[in-house]
């Protein structure tokens, strides 16, 4: 992680990462149930790509139902390559 991320690149990849959350509880229906959530995090990057960690789900009091996916996200475009 040599090249690291600006002040502008890191703003509007916390942009896109809010829209992403959006997105996947709208498309996966945990918005509709109580403690339904979304979290999308930078993990790693290069001068190319950003990789990205998605994690959703239903958190309850027994652990609930969670996923986690990785998705990279191309550095100047920052539109996802899967």
């Amino acid at each position: 992680m040599e090249n690291g991320l600006n002040h502008s690149e890191l703003s509007k990849l916390a942009i896109e990462l809010e829209k992403f959350e959006l997105i996947t509880l709208k498309e996966t229906g945990v918005k509709k149930f109580s403690g339904g959530f979304a979290i999308a995090e930078m993990f790693n990057y290069d001068e190319k790509i950003i990789d990205i960690e998605l994690k959703w789900g239903i958190q309850d009091e027994n652990g609930g139902d969670t996923h986690s996916e990785i998705y990279k996200m191309d550095r100047k475009t920052l539109k996802f390559l899967n």
